[in-house]
């Protein structure tokens, strides 16, 4: 009777985390589409707070990555450079990070090809 009730309470807990992945899959979807609004404030702002909230649980930097390029959407450009040197201290690992911060932040151009070129060797050689 015990292990019957261990079970049905691991599969409850496993389809509530399940639930909330996809969740976050969802606002992560709809916040990242929003970057084709044309720059609409109303559709960017929704978008900002879809991704912030995509990240509930949410092992992956994704949400963080998204939201910095609706960051820089709106105009705000230190904000998003701010948000993409929290996702690189988090993930030093993450080359699309590293790729997107070159891109957005002058400032962090030389850290940001340093990275590229340990991460991904063969392709800075190709440029």
């Amino acid at each position: 009777m015990v292990a019957r009730a261990v079970v049905a309470l691991t599969a409850v807990l496993v389809l509530g985390w399940l639930g909330v992945m996809e969740r976050n899959v969802r606002l992560q979807e709809r916040g990242a589409a929003a970057l084709r609004s044309k720059g609409d404030p109303a559709v960017l702002a929704r978008a900002e707070t879809d991704l912030r909230r995509a990240n509930f649980l949410n092992p992956s930097t994704m949400p963080d990555l998204s939201r910095a390029l609706v960051r820089r959407a709106q105009g705000r450009t230190e904000a998003s450079a701010a948000l993409l040197e929290d996702v690189v201290r988090r993930e030093p690992d993450n080359l699309t990070a590293w790729r997107v911060l070159g891109l957005l932040s002058p400032d962090a151009a030389g850290r940001s090809l340093a990275a590229q070129r340990r991460l991904d060797p063969l392709d800075a050689q190709r440029r």
